[in-house]
């Protein structure tokens, strides 16, 4: 189905035509990509980190933290579209986060 919106012709527009997956897949998503980011984040954070003193690591870890903050989760009640974007977010943290820890650990596996 073609739109008339749409930048490019017989296309469709994206924002009505994307498919989220189930939310059950979303929430196991994030408590997943939960879990690894506070490993991270307690890894780069922590005693055995000397890359935690850089500005681009403290601040990445800001941001993660303030995105899980209880007020900022999902709830049932949250609606699956922004389930579904905040299980990006977190998961773009999770991955700049992995990336800064392989830099500062100079490419030595990420932990568990």
């Amino acid at each position: 189905m073609t739109t008339p919106n749409s930048p490019i012709p017989g296309t469709t527009s994206l924002t009505k035509d994307i498919e989220t997956p189930p939310r059950s897949v979303i929430d196991t998503g994030t408590d997943v990509m939960v879990q690894h980011l506070r490993t991270f984040i307690h890894h780069l954070n922590g005693q055995d980190s000397t890359g935690a003193t850089h500005a681009d690591v403290h601040n990445l870890v800001r941001a993660a933290e303030r995105n899980l903050d209880v007020p900022v989760r999902p709830t049932p009640q949250t609606s699956h579209r922004d389930a579904y974007v905040y299980w990006h977010t977190i998961t773009t943290l999770t991955t700049a986060l992995r990336d800064l820890y392989l830099t500062h650990h100079d490419g030595q596996e990420p932990p568990a």
